[in-house]
């Protein structure tokens, strides 16, 4: 099993599809190009950026092939697998991902409702599916939807999670980053990525060892150059990078924007390539943009231009 650890800027990838909810594959070697043009660490997929929780297995499948055949020998990339009322399918995804030579595999947990036993015991299936490729928790909301609403320790969770022998790292997206450096404390060996985009300078004085998020998706040089400033104390000018993204997010958050429209309009009009419409069964399923001079559209794409490095 592959025991290198992940550090810097992943970027959350988008899944690219037509006006009817077809992935469009032909666009996985563009956007792996673009990101290694931008200097990304790695990429995570299908998770909340890329509507895993609104395709089907089959096009998660396509999506996911399309991508690791891309990146091979490029970027490391996660394959989420999780979203699933059948539990059967989070393992077919999981076998299917480890096939097609994914770095690594993740999942949120079952459900609300599901116990800390019962993920656990679906954790260990997703290990088995692919047990010569690293597995990570998604980790939200202090860690509820790993215990049936119930916030939990650190050290517990840690020690239920012992029974997964692929178990590498937790993606943190959560804003208390006490709890961060108490899993770095515990389990130092652990790769801890963290998912609050607006906060990833605050997670990296914590102890983080990279970034995983939406808003990297289109600021991934930009959160390059942040972090290197960071490493270098230079960090006034560092949090003026992470001012300056938060502008965009706060943009692309807007009701008549949404963020993953937001995003994909973004990736189309500034590095060229055509993200097309979100999931029809999505919660963004209604909203399209127009360019247009003096709409939100066209504010955000300048704002952009205005506030974001990106590696020419």
């Amino acid at each position: 099993m592959t025991e290198q650890l992940i550090t810097g800027v992943l970027p959350a990838l988008i899944t690219p599809l037509d006006k009817d909810g077809n992935v469009k594959t032909e666009l996985a070697q563009p956007l792996i190009d673009m990101y290694v043009n931008q200097q990304a660490d790695g990429l995570y997929m299908l998770g909340w950026t890329g509507e895993g929780e609104h395709l089907s297995v089959e096009k998660r499948k396509q999506w996911a092939a399309a991508v690791l055949s891309a990146a091979k020998d490029k970027l490391p990339v996660f394959v989420h697998v999780g979203y699933n009322q059948n539990l059967d399918d989070s393992v077919e995804l999981a076998a299917h991902a480890a096939e097609h030579g994914a770095y690594a595999v993740a999942s949120v947990g079952i459900s609300e409702e599901a116990s800390l036993a019962d993920n656990i015991a679906y954790f260990k299936r997703i290990a088995a599916a692919a047990p010569n490729v690293p597995f990570y928790i998604y980790w939200v909301a202090m860690g509820k939807t790993l215990t049936a609403g119930k916030e939990i320790d650190p050290p517990v969770l840690l020690e239920a999670l012992a029974e997964v022998p692929t178990f590498r790292g937790i993606k943190f997206t959560d804003n208390n980053f006490y709890i961060l450096e108490r899993f770095k404390k515990y389990r130092p060996d652990l790769n801890i990525l963290t998912g609050a985009d607006q906060l990833a300078i605050c997670s990296q004085y914590m102890g983080s060892d990279g970034n995983i998020g939406a808003l990297q998706a289109v600021t991934c040089y930009h959160f390059k150059v942040m972090m290197e400033k960071i490493n270098e104390g230079r960090y006034e000018e560092a949090r003026e990078l992470q001012y300056r993204a938060n502008d965009v997010a706060e943009a692309y958050s807007r009701a008549e924007i949404g963020s993953l429209p937001g995003i994909k309009l973004l990736i189309e009009q500034v590095f060229g390539i055509p993200a097309g419409y979100c999931s029809p069964t999505g919660p963004f399923a209604s909203i399209s943009h127009t360019i247009e001079e003096g709409n939100a559209a066209s504010e955000l794409i300048e704002l952009f231009r205005k506030n974001i490095l990106v590696k020419e």
